[in-house]
């Protein structure tokens, strides 16, 4: 920071960190309250899991869809990227898509995108619960998932257009955890927004006060 001419440090909120707490904000809005289960799931996904095998069979595909793959993705950010192109397909043509369905994600209180997942998959899988999912799940298929899969650097437009999701969605909680977590100054220094290079800087910073002491 010396060498940027700054006295003090700049502080930057890791964004998925961030888009994973505005996902619990709607989906505790809008995902009905979670069951009495030990798990604390939210209803929806305890039908998933109870019968994913068997909803999958019950599911008739209407239209084909073609999905560039990165094969550089961990299977959950495939699986997650899929079924917003999914949504997406559904939306416009009308029609559900032939979709691969990929083994479900941990649930791990750490992993809160895997709720975006779980949200898409009961969109399609479940019937009954496409009313009560259909303002999250296009906000998960448009707005979050564009952030999701950015380059994760300072961009105004980013904010905004997360911004202007979370506005029509009329989420209060979330977006006051936008506002009060999101960085809206441009970044020092021009790298991701990201936890990694938290991480890698705490492991240069113990190298370089090593060195000294």
């Amino acid at each position: 920071m010396v060498g940027k001419g700054l006295e003090m440090p700049q502080y930057i909120g890791c964004q998925h960190h961030i888009l994973d707490r505005i996902l619990k904000h709607v989906l505790d809005t809008y995902g009905s309250k979670t069951t009495t289960k030990p798990s604390l799931n939210y209803k929806f996904i305890d039908e998933l899991l109870e019968n994913y095998k068997e909803l999958q069979s019950e599911y008739k595909a209407e239209t084909e869809m073609d999905v560039d793959e990165n094969p550089g993705w961990r299977d959950d950010f495939k699986f997650l990227y899929e079924l917003c192109k999914a949504f997406q397909h559904c939306k416009k043509h009308a029609a559900f898509p032939v979709i691969k369905w990929r083994k479900l994600p941990s649930l791990h209180s750490a992993r809160w995108n895997s709720r975006a997942i779980y949200t898409l998959i009961a969109y399609f899988l479940l019937p009954s619960w496409r009313s009560v999912l259909e303002l999250p799940a296009c906000f998960i298929a448009e707005k979050w998932q564009e952030t999701w899969f950015s380059t994760k650097k300072f961009k105004e437009t980013t904010y905004d257009n997360l911004l202007l999701g979370i506005t029509k969605l009329g989420c209060a909680s979330a977006l006051k955890c936008l506002k009060t977590h999101w960085s809206r100054a441009p970044s020092v220094l021009d790298v991701p927004r990201s936890n990694m290079i938290a991480k890698r800087a705490v492991k240069i910073s113990k190298l370089v006060v090593g060195d000294i002491f």
